[in-house]
C-alpha cells in the first residue's frame, strides 16, 4: 500500500473507504475478475509453516460460486482483504484447528493470554463508516502467487499472539470457508519501463515485492535487471528461500539475504567461521551480518550509474526500516522509489 492510499480501519465495513478509490489496473475485455471488491467465499486448501510465527495458506475460490466467465487475477504487488466476525477474537483454543496451528497456539499460550488482557484494555479502532454495525474486522494480505485456472492464491501470514485476525486464523482447517475481497493497490508495471529495479524488503513484507519481481521474470519479453535485498532475523526465519534460490536461475535476477542475528556463537570469536556456509547451498547469497549503509549504496551504485531515470527502487518493511533505506536514497539523490 502506498503512502497516499487511505488506510483500512480494520472493521470490515461494508462501505469500505478503500472501495471508493477505483483500481487503475485493466483486464482483458473478455475476462471477469473474481475479485470485484465484494466479499467472496474461498476454501482453505493447504496450511504449511514457513517460519516460527509465519504460515503459508492457500485458498481456493468456492466452486459453488464459480462459473466459466470468471478468472482469478491478482496484479503484482496488490493486496486482498480478509474479514471475519469480530466474535472470532474470543476463539483462542476453541475448535480442533490445524495441527500446525494448534501446536503454535500451545507454544505461545502464555504470551497469548497476556496479549489478550492487553488487547481488552485498548480503545476500539475508529471506523470510517460509523453507521455500520461493528460485527466484522478485516486485515490486508498480499498474495505471493495465484493460479488463474485453479482459482487459488497463496498468502504468507505472520501470526501475532493475541492478535484479532490471528485468533481467527489459528482455528482454520483444510476446508474452512473464508471471505476475501479485492483487489487493492496502485502499483502499475509497464514492460521494460526501467532498466534496473532494486528492491529492499524486511521479513514477511517480502510478499508484495516477491510477487512483483516474479511477474516481471515470468514475462519473456521483459529484460529489466532485478536485484533483491532481503533482511531477516536469522536463517530459520528466511522466507521463500527455495523460491528465491530457484529465481536465481534467471539471467536478470540477483539477490542477497542479510541476517540480523548470527548463526552461531563461535562467530563472535572467529571471523572466518564456516558454520553458516555449511548450511547453505552452492553460491547461496546469505550473509551473517546486518545490512549496513555501505552495503546499500554498493548495491545501488551500479544500477545508479546507468542513469537516475533508469532505476526504480521498491521498498517494503517497518517504518524504521523504510526510513533507514530512504536515508541512503536521499544521499544518492535517487527519487524513483515506490513504497508498498
Amino acid at each position: 500500500m502506498s503512502d497516499e492510499d487511505p488506510v483500512c480501519c480494520g472493521s470490515g465495513c461494508t462501505s469500505c473507504v478503500l472501495d471508493v478509490k477505483p483500481t487503475k489496473h485493466t483486464f482483458p475485455a473478455d475476462v471477469t475478475n473474481v475479485f470485484d471488491r465484494t466479499y467472496k467465499q474461498f476454501l482453505c486448501e493447504t496450511i504449511t509453516q514457513a517460519a516460527a510465527n509465519v504460515f503459508r495458506f492457500r485458498f481456493r475460490y468456492d466452486p459453488k460460486f464459480a462459473n466459466d466467465r470468471e478468472c482469478l487475477i491478482v496484479p503484482p504487488g496488490c493486496h486482498l482483504m480478509l474479514r471475519t466476525l469480530r466474535t472470532s477474537c474470543h476463539n483462542w483454543g476453541l475448535g480442533a484447528g490445524n495441527n500446525l496451528l494448534q501446536a503454535w497456539r500451545e507454544k505461545n499460550s502464555v504470551q497469548i493470554d497476556k496479549e489478550c488482557i492487553t488487547l481488552a484494555s485498548k480503545q476500539p479502532i475508529q471506523k470510517y463508516d460509523k453507521s455500520e454495525d461493528d460485527i466484522y474486522f478485516s486485515r490486508p494480505y498480499t498474495p505471493i502467487s495465484f493460479d488463474q485456472e485453479k482459482g487459488t492464491f497463496d498468502v504468507l501470514v505472520k501470526l501475532d499472539p493475541g492478535g484479532l485476525m490471528s485468533s481467527y486464523l489459528v482455528t482454520l482447517t483444510v476446508g474452512s470457508r473464508t471471505e476475501w475481497k479485492g483487489v487493492y493497490g496502485d502499483f502499475l508495471w509497464k514492460r521494460n519501463q526501467y532498466r534496473n529495479v532494486v528492491a529492499f524488503v524486511q521479513g514477511v513484507a517480502i510478499a508484495p515485492i516477491y510477487s512483483t519481481l516474479r511477474a516481471i521474470l515470468d514475462d519473456d519479453e521483459d529484460e529489466t535487471r532485478l536485484m533483491l535485498c532481503a533482511c531477516f532475523r536469522d536463517l530459520p526465519n528466511v522466507l521463500l528461500r527455495e523460491e528465491l534460490h530457484s529465481l536465481a536461475g534467471f539471467w536478470n535476477f540477483k539477490y542477497s539475504i542479510f541476517l540480523s542475528r548470527r548463526t552461531c556463537a563461535c562467530l563472535a570469536k572467529e571471523q572466518n567461521c564456516g558454520c553458516l556456509a555449511m548450511r547453505l547451498r552452492y553460491n547461496e547469497p546469505i550473509y551473517d551480518r546486518r545490512l549496513e549503509v555501505e552495503e546499500i549504496e554498493r548495491l545501488l551504485e551500479r544500477p545508479f550509474s546507468d542513469g537516475k531515470q533508469s532505476l526504480l527502487v521498491l521498498l517494503c518493511g517497518t517504518e524504521p526500516f523504510k526510513a533507514f533505506i530512504k536515508s541512503s536514497l536521499q544521499r544518492m539523490e535517487i527519487e524513483n522509489c515506490y513504497t508498498f
